[in-house]
């Protein structure tokens, strides 16, 4: 029997990559340090450190858009697995895990969190209107092709 690996956690996810983004760009510690307090974030050597050894326990919300800002990609990439199964399990709050694939979605704003209890017309109800391309039914089939594809029922 094949088991599940555990879920992805945030934190320990950003740490992982932040690691891998600044060793990519070439930046010690100190370098990443430096660009985020010119990006208005105070942050030291040592806070590098700990986030990347996981004895950080957090990064606020401000500092994960700063980090993303600064390390040039997307938050959403930040924050997700962007490797690996895209059907592996991430823990979008304690307990609660769904596919990496669709906490994208869901952090994109393009797709609810049905299984978890998340009403479609409440989800979707506080898309700006100029901005909405999605209806239920689209969701509905991205979620079926994405479980046909990845073997999941």
């Amino acid at each position: 029997m094949e088991q599940t690996p555990d879920p992805a956690r945030p934190t320990a996810v950003i740490a992982a990559r932040v690691r891998s983004l600044r060793q990519r760009h070439g930046w010690s510690a100190d370098g990443l340090a430096e660009r985020m307090a010119a990006a208005g974030v105070p942050w030291t050597r040592i806070v590098v450190t700990k986030l990347e050894t996981g004895r950080r326990p957090s990064v606020s919300v401000e500092e994960w858009m700063a980090l993303a800002l600064v390390l040039g990609v997307a938050p959403v990439h930040l924050v997700v697995p962007t490797g690996g199964d895209e059907a592996d399990p991430y823990e979008v709050a304690p307990g609660r895990p769904v596919s990496a694939w669709e906490a994208r979605e869901w952090i994109r704003g393009r797709m609810p969190l049905q299984e978890l209890g998340q009403d479609a017309r409440v989800y979707f109800s506080e898309v700006p209107a100029d901005e909405f391309r999605i209806d239920q039914a689209s969701a509905d089939n991205m979620t079926r092709e994405f479980r046909a594809s990845s073997g999941e029922r």
